[in-house]
């Protein structure tokens, strides 16, 4: 193996624990924001992990997201509710709780401290080649 494939082989494995990283808070968020079946989850997490320019896609897939809200689900952060689509076909919604809510609270501070830390924002910086403001948005 050259040293081009076992780098390309680092990379897309760094890329895959980011997202893999990631993906559970994503889930939740997006579940707070509107009551939302699998698939559809599915289309959104689609839309964040589509990479420009590279080499490296993640494909999210019900392997993966089915058993993410299964746990949120069993730990309370979620709640899913059977209800027939509008393709007339039974699918399980799920909608955010209030634990989920505080869950999604303490991830928001959590996040509001790294994007406040200079050492951070250094890193933020130099990985994405932009100066990141601080200024809170609503």
């Amino acid at each position: 193996m050259t040293d081009e494939k076992k780098f390309d082989k680092s990379e897309n494995k760094l890329i895959k624990h980011f997202t893999n990283g990631i993906t559970h808070n994503l889930i939740l968020w997006i579940i707070s924001k509107e009551t939302i079946h699998g698939y559809a989850i599915m289309k959104k997490l689609d839309e964040f992990f589509n990479f420009q320019d590279s080499d490296c896609q993640m494909n999210i897939n019900s392997s993966k997201v089915y058993p993410i809200l299964s746990r949120m689900e069993k730990y309370g952060l979620i709640s899913g509710e059977w209800k027939i689509n509008e393709n007339n076909k039974r699918v399980k919604y799920y909608s955010i709780t209030p634990d989920g809510d505080l869950v999604l609270d303490n991830i928001q501070a959590h996040m509001s401290s790294v994007l406040t830390s200079p050492v951070w924002l250094s890193f933020f910086e130099d990985m994405t080649g932009m100066e990141i403001n601080n200024e809170k948005r609503n």
